[in-house]
């Protein structure tokens, strides 16, 4: 039994005369990294309206009936307005449209409701914003703008 353990030992080491080739893996280079710079999407801004920041002379009768428009640059997903007035009370006006989905589009439509109180000649209101385009971009933004004397 010595004598066969010895015999196939011997075989192994010596490998009966033939050649075992060893195959190379090649070598993998790594590639660099990438670093991707996130680019900042641009939040959605006022681009027009019936009423801008920094009006002086808004009509407070045409506001009164049509309500108050503003155009954003971007269709948005979301939006929040806080409408007020300088030195008194707040109209409290709200969105002309109760949007069920999340295309409410690139206007902002705010009108008075049936209790608001309506806007007056020659005063400074204010109006806070919050709106998100479809991208998750927000902006927060105020505007002011005063009615026109009577």
């Amino acid at each position: 039994m010595k004598k066969l353990a010895l015999l196939m030992f011997t075989i192994l080491i010596l490998g009966c005369g033939t050649e075992t080739t060893v195959v190379e893996e090649p070598v993998v280079e790594e590639p660099e990294p990438i670093v991707i710079q996130n680019e900042s999407i641009a939040p959605p801004q006022i681009v027009g309206g019936n009423v801008l920041d920094g009006d002086v002379d808004a009509d407070p009768e045409l506001l009164n009936r049509d309500g108050i428009t503003l155009q954003f640059s971007e269709p948005l997903s979301m939006y929040y307005v806080v409408f007020g007035r300088i030195g008194g009370r707040s109209p409290n006006w709200s969105p002309l449209d109760i949007v069920d989905d999340w295309d409410i589009g690139n206007q902002v439509h705010l009108m008075p409701m049936e209790d608001s109180r309506l806007l007056e000649y020659n005063t400074e209101y204010w109006l806070k914003i919050y709106a998100q385009g479809s991208a998750c971009n927000a902006v927060n933004t105020e505007m002011k703008f005063r009615t026109k004397p009577r």
